[in-house]
């Protein structure tokens, strides 16, 4: 194997914990068994690349082999890329999807527009699709270390995409999708986030939240001694907040979603005879709500009464829209 592919194995490894290393290099199948019982995963994980950068110098290969490691290692890890979700619009439902079909026409499209490309596809379970995009000009070479992610999902419209920073070619890229999908149009949907899996979750209506109004099962009532006063006031309170978070929220686990963004245009309402900073003018500003799992911490408040119940549908709308993205202008007379 040439010793700079090798480099950038040694590089992908780097990056993976050192715990789950050996389940990737498992994966990847690229090793054999003896060379991987030969390797102490035991000692750091500088040490442990360098033991698999010289046993692939030593095994024939090229940058496709290396390619489906960083797949693998991309695809299990819960914040290796930021993806933008997507969506497709076909003239009729796909009946049967052909994979090879879709691979000739998505790199015959993406090479006729940008020569210097290197394309990578892997398959996964329930029909998704891993591409993997190196981009190069036409005097460089394809930048292995700045590769662009397309999640596609057969047997839906949605496609994720994460562009590392070359975020020019997502024109040619959402090109290459609607002629390998015999889509007319793809339209970005305001859902973004790390963490992949909560974004299919959402788009796929899979998470929990259901936003139900009532239930096929009655809330059990639980016997309490008699009190009066204020414990009284408080603990009907409490429960009455318990009940709203409910209905929002559902019971079970909420998709992950690190922020929540709002783009405001709006005006002052202060009385222009009292206020020297009244402006006829409407103005624009940006609301950013983050925190590294913004819908439990919402319901976490919501349940503590460290925010009012219920929590705003502008919050709580989040999964059921499904955005993250917002903009919101005030109605005009």
């Amino acid at each position: 194997m040439d010793e700079t592919v090798a480099e950038y194995i040694r590089s992908i490894v780097q990056k993976i914990p050192r715990k789950e290393i050996k389940t990737m290099l498992q994966k990847w199948g690229f090793l054999s068994e003896e060379q991987l019982q030969a390797i102490d995963f035991g000692q750091i994980k500088e040490n442990i690349a360098c033991d698999v950068f010289q046993l692939c110098e030593g095994i024939p290969g090229n940058i496709k082999e290396a390619a489906v490691l960083d797949m693998i290692s991309s695809s299990c890890k819960h914040k290796s890329c930021f993806f933008f979700s997507f969506s497709c619009v076909t003239e009729k439902e796909i009946v049967y999807f052909d994979i090879r079909d879709f691979k000739k026409k998505f790199k015959r499209k993406l090479r006729s527009a940008l020569g210097n490309v290197t394309i990578n596809f892997r398959e996964y379970e329930d029909n998704e699709i891993w591409i993997r995009i190196a981009w190069g000009t036409l005097y460089r070479e394809p930048n292995q270390y700045r590769a662009s992610y397309v999640v596609y999902c057969s047997c839906t419209p949605y496609v994720f995409i994460s562009l590392s920073k070359y975020r020019s070619n997502l024109p040619l890229l959402c090109q290459a999708l609607l002629a390998a999908s015999n889509s007319y149009d793809i339209c970005a949907m305001d859902l973004q986030g790390h963490c992949l899996n909560s974004l299919k979750d959402i788009v796929h209506a899979r998470s929990n939240q259901n936003f139900q109004t009532s239930y096929s099962e009655p809330l059990k009532e639980h016997s309490v001694e008699p009190e009066t006063g204020t414990v009284e006031e408080n603990r009907k309170t409490n429960e009455k907040k318990r009940r709203m978070n409910q209905q929002v929220f559902g019971d079970g686990p909420l998709p992950k979603l690190e922020y929540a963004q709002y783009k405001l245009q709006t005006m002052f309402r202060s009385d222009p005879k009292h206020s020297i900073s009244y402006q006829k003018e409407q103005f624009r500003c940006l609301v950013k709500l983050s925190s590294p799992d913004l819908l439990e911490a919402l319901k976490s408040m919501a349940a503590t009464s460290m925010v009012d119940a219920p929590v705003s549908p502008l919050l709580s709308c989040l999964p059921h829209r499904p955005r993250n993205h917002f903009r919101i202008k005030d109605k005009t007379d």
